[in-house]
């Protein structure tokens, strides 16, 4: 039996100093599983869809780490291909408190996800799928990485499958001059684009108000939807026709890695439902609530969602 949402790309281990400590002064590090595509994969499985991921992690004690982690929180890894000789990507945090940002180090190039190959990848489950999900890290990570994700999503579209993209710019793994072809490509598969309003600008030269920016936007990937983050302001949405706003809410910040993830996942969920437009609230709620949430992962559920938004949540839930 198909999965609704299938998302391609890597998992790393994430190694966080103890919040209010740097770099230099570490003395220990707090492990847990991060990347963005598995960060989307756990959320969406817990708001309950079935979600395959499909990826590549070495055949040791960290690749296993990984894929226990992930099938735990409800991933479906069946299909994850496990490589001997291989080793995993790492990534360092060191959690920053307002004005100061979070710092991260990564230590990733050769991971075991950069193998993975066109015949590794289950076609007929993402063909049958209710959507399709990746962002523009996995193609930024090899050459390989850049022509599977095309393919990914050019197979789905083809089947019929709606595509996700999530932007995902990361300076550190490429230029704005390299990238913008890959991402237009991608984005130019997608039923849903999802980017920064910091991206729209920097990575793909749109201009004018941040409503310019997703019509703009619109007409460049010719995506049915348009989503454009604005960090604690909200964000918005663009189908052709309307422009829906949704204002961010209050959140005391436990840590902000995977909120952009979460809210990726809420309008993933609304592609699989068919309403990605009443879907924007559910998306901004998961955001706020993944913030207080320690690690990548989004660790909650429809009933704390529903409570975010409704805005009768109490200080303590007896």
């Amino acid at each position: 039996m198909s999965v609704d949402v299938v998302t391609l790309g890597e998992a790393l281990l994430r190694l966080s100093v103890v919040s209010g400590s740097r770099f230099s002064e570490m003395s220990e590090l707090r492990v847990s599983v991060g990347g963005a595509e598995s960060n989307v994969a756990v959320a969406l499985a817990q708001m309950g869809c079935s979600v395959a991921w499909l990826s590549a992690v070495p055949d040791n004690h960290f690749g296993r780490y990984v894929l226990k982690d992930l099938a735990r929180h409800g991933v479906d890894t069946q299909f994850v291909v496990t490589e001997p000789n291989a080793r995993i990507g790492l990534y360092f945090v060191e959690p920053g408190s307002t004005p100061r940002p979070d710092r991260v180090i990564y230590d990733r190039k050769n991971s075991a996800v950069t193998r993975l190959r066109s015949s590794d990848v289950p076609w007929g489950e993402v063909e049958s799928a209710k959507a399709a999900h990746i962002t523009g890290i996995t193609p930024a990570l090899s050459e390989s990485l850049r022509m599977l994700a095309i393919e990914f999503t050019k197979r789905a579209r083809s089947a019929g499958v709606p595509v996700c993209v999530d932007v995902n710019y990361r300076a550190h793994l490429w230029g704005i001059e390299e990238a913008r072809p890959v991402l237009l490509e991608l984005c130019r598969e997608a039923t849903l684009v999802i980017l920064t309003e910091e991206d729209a600008r920097g990575v793909f030269g749109f201009a004018g108000s941040v409503q310019d920016l997703s019509r703009r936007a619109r007409d460049a990937f010719s995506a049915k939807y348009v989503a454009v983050t604005r960090g604690s302001k909200g964000a918005l949405l663009f189908d052709g026709q309307t422009i829906v706003e949704q204002s961010g809410l209050d959140a005391a910040v436990v840590d902000r890695i995977g909120s952009g993830d979460a809210f990726a996942a809420g309008l993933v969920l609304g592609v699989v439902n068919g309403d990605v437009i009443n879907n924007l609230p559910t998306a901004v709620a998961m955001a706020v609530v993944k913030l207080g949430i320690q690690g990548d992962h989004f660790l909650a559920d429809l009933t704390d969602v529903v409570g975010i938004m409704s805005g009768n949540q109490r200080e303590v839930d007896r």
